[in-house]
């Protein structure tokens, strides 16, 4: 098995350094790893950290063609799930630093006494979430086979956690490693300041609604409780196997499971 970091960036030269470096210095095997950085065709930055990546045989760059704009992080996800090859694939961003020594061994650990289904996740500590909600996390890519994408590409910035965390936990099927650390060095818990690339994500998710400015991927937490709910199904069907539906946000829907897809 091997590990693929995936890793939607855009210019934060300074940032991407610091996360390659915290990866290569941590991993007792970089053969165990590889790194997708992906960078926006229009980022300023390209051709440098293209030069950086014909260094580092374990750093793959994946130009997006975005058209003068953000994707969002859902699809941008996705697209670097797709161009890997690796069982294990990942939510990481580029602000985050690996500070554990070791980390790939324990992952490959994990995932080695996953069940035969192979709908597994792990996420280790960030110095601020805990194991209520994966900002890392770590899967085999069964899961993204069973829904047909690793990531709801809806989503422009936020709730991609919740929802792969939603679905894994229905299913007892999410671990938290306390005792690995992945720091999140987010503007937004003090650890740096707001930059260029978190105002354009920020605009980018901004919708007006009532002549209100509003988050787009709020509102579609709210609008898309149906997908949750099919996603969920999909997953019990594979599984064959009925979720735990108080940990997952059904807009307080019903569920009639009477007709689910499970068979026994």
């Amino acid at each position: 098995m091997k590990i693929s970091i995936l890793v939607p960036t855009r210019e934060r030269m300074n940032h991407r350094l610091t996360l390659i470096f915290s990866i290569l210095s941590t991993v007792d095997d970089i053969n165990n790893v590889d790194i997708y950085f992906g960078v926006d065709k229009d980022d300023p930055t390209l051709n440098t950290i293209k030069k950086i990546a014909a260094g580092i045989t374990c750093l793959k760059v994946v130009e997006i063609e975005n058209n003068g704009e953000f994707l969002g992080l859902g699809k941008l996800w996705n697209k670097l799930a797709d161009e890997s090859d690796a069982e294990i694939i990942s939510m990481i961003n580029d602000d985050y630093v690996f500070k554990t020594q070791g980390w790939d061994t324990m992952l490959l650990e994990e995932f080695a006494n996953m069940p035969e289904d192979k709908i597994q996740a792990i996420h280790c500590n960030d110095e601020k979430h805990g194991k209520d909600l994966p900002v890392n996390l770590f899967c085999h890519r069964r899961y993204a086979e069973v829904l047909g994408q690793f990531m709801r590409p809806e989503f422009t910035i936020n709730w991609v956690d919740q929802w792969l965390h939603q679905m894994f936990l229905a299913f007892d099927r999410i671990k938290y490693r306390d005792d690995y650390t992945i720091e999140h060095r987010h503007w937004v818990y003090g650890k740096r300041g707001r930059d260029s690339t978190a105002e354009r994500m920020a605009v980018a998710d901004t919708a007006v609604v009532n002549n209100q400015p509003v988050s787009h991927s709020d509102n579609l937490w709210h609008q898309m409780v149906d997908e949750r709910i099919e996603d969920v199904k999909k997953l019990s069907a594979y599984l064959k196997q009925e979720p735990n539906w108080s940990v997952v946000d059904t807009g307080n829907k019903i569920v009639n499971y009477e007709n689910s897809p499970v068979t026994t």
